[in-house]
């Protein structure tokens, strides 16, 4: 498990100067004594003392010396590191050890393992799950040494001058321009395919009540072969995602959040490829996930690359306004109201939906027709297995909405979070790539400053899949 995490900072703002600020960089260690110093009356001194402070002034976030000149006048560089410390705003971005969590999470991931042998096992895929998690390992690789090749070549070259400044000129930048190379090919494929296979199938979005319809699944029809394909690929890039994330990453001060997400995300895809009846459940969630990600991870690559305002004819600016609707279209209107509420409580709770198809439920009952159906076949007894399971203990389907609402949380989380950078950028009129930095990429400020931060090194999982 890895023993080092991400950077804490200090965060001063200028009395004298306008807008200015002034960061110290610690480490973890540092800064948990830190925060315990500040909240005990402990003597600073003892912390100023520590050679894990960093002391040069160009690790600071303003690192010109005029600037610290008018704001700290003649004082020493100690005494300015002291007054930032007292003086400043604790950014946590360090992971903090929570081992209650950490163990439900684990013991919900051991038995996740466990449910991808088994469920691939049925499909018969598993020889296909385990080679598409060793394609996706691989693919990793290679993405990030080209990516890295060509970024470092236009960084250096057709952005070295003015107003971009080699912007890909810090280790942590480069490798976040690695990461969204990987991610928004990823995305795109992913969309690709999903629409490939939703297009096999009903217009699910329109009609949510014939979510079940096509596959009528418990009268043995196999799924179609995209679907099929569809969940191995997509079981490969989230296990990789969660083994890098659990064993190898450096731990952040999201790393519960990102666990949660993920095992969150490979529980639906499990149930929904197991339960086959709710496969196309998770064919839209992908569909509507994967399509909102592609103009984010457009806009993360702008923002790095600095193709922002009137120099980069405001790339990130008009990425980030074809972004927010279509995130707000797919993730907070379209997944609640046609996956959640039309499609998943519908099918358990209500007879008809608004366009009056008959909802699952309703249809598997005593008097619906796929009870009449499946009795008049011989499969009385596969009637009863699944209408208990679905409609009267309603152990899958209420663990699927369940999962479903976890999703939406986090949707409306990064909503916030992503609406929070348009009003700091816009209506504040704050620096949008700083804005970016500071709220979303979490990234080691250092590397903007020109110096080399405590922590450089990014997450593997965040290279592979974000949402």
């Amino acid at each position: 498990m890895p023993t080092h995490h991400d950077t804490d900072f200090v965060t001063y703002k200028a009395a004298k100067l306008s807008g200015a600020r002034f960061e110290v960089f610690t480490r973890p260690e540092l800064a948990t004594k830190y925060r315990k110093c500040q909240g005990a009356g402990m003597d600073l001194n003892e912390v100023l003392a520590s050679t894990i402070i960093y002391r040069d002034i160009k690790k600071l976030k303003v690192a010109k010396e005029a600037d610290l000149k008018r704001e700290f006048g003649a004082k020493s560089e100690a005494d300015i590191l002291k007054e930032i410390l007292i003086r400043g705003k604790l950014r946590v971005k360090v992971y903090v050890n929570q081992p209650a969590t950490e163990c439900l999470l684990d013991v919900i991931f051991a038995i996740e393992v466990i449910g991808a042998f088994v469920v691939n096992g049925m499909n018969q895929t598993l020889g296909m799950f385990f080679a598409m998690c060793v394609l996706v390992t691989l693919l990793v690789a290679v993405c990030m040494q080209l990516s890295k090749s060509v970024g470092r070549y236009m960084s250096s070259t057709i952005l070295a001058g003015k107003p971009f400044n080699d912007p890909l000129k810090g280790e942590t930048v480069l490798r976040q321009f690695e990461s969204q190379v990987w991610q928004l090919l990823i995305h795109i494929s992913m969309a690709a395919m999903e629409i490939w296979a939703y297009k096999k199938g009903i217009d699910f979005m329109s009609h949510p009540g014939h979510f079940f319809d096509s596959s009528m699944l418990t009268m043995g029809k196999p799924l179609p072969d995209p679907v099929v394909y569809l969940y191995v690929v997509q079981l490969a890039i989230w296990f990789v995602t969660l083994v890098c994330h659990r064993f190898v990453d450096v731990r952040a001060g999201d790393y519960h959040v990102m666990y949660t997400h993920h095992v969150t995300t490979i529980g639906l895809v499990l149930v929904s490829y197991g339960v086959k009846r709710y496969a196309f459940y998770g064919l839209v969630v992908f569909l509507l996930h994967d399509i909102s990600d592609v103009p984010l991870d457009f806009l993360k690559l702008l923002d790095l690359l600095r193709i922002e305002e009137s120099h980069g004819m405001y790339g990130a600016e008009i990425a980030y306004a074809i972004l927010m609707p279509s995130w707000i279209y797919c993730r907070l209107y379209l997944f609640p109201l046609c996956v959640i509420w039309r499609g998943a409580v519908g099918a358990v709770f209500w007879d008809f939906d608004s366009d009056g198809t008959q909802y699952w439920c309703s249809r598997m009952s005593e008097d619906g027709a796929m009870h009449q159906q499946l009795v008049a076949s011989g499969q009385e007894k596969l009637w009863k297995d699944t209408f208990e399971v679905d409609c009267v203990y309603r152990f899958a389907s209420l663990g699927c909405i369940a999962l479903l609402c976890t999703l939406e949380i986090l949707h409306v989380w990064w909503t916030y979070l992503l609406l929070r950078i348009g009003y700091k950028a816009i209506v504040l009129g704050e620096d949008s790539h700083e804005v970016g930095n500071e709220m979303y990429f979490e990234a080691d400020d250092a590397d903007f400053a020109g110096g080399s931060g405590a922590s450089s090194k990014k997450p593997v999982s965040s290279r592979i899949k974000s949402d």
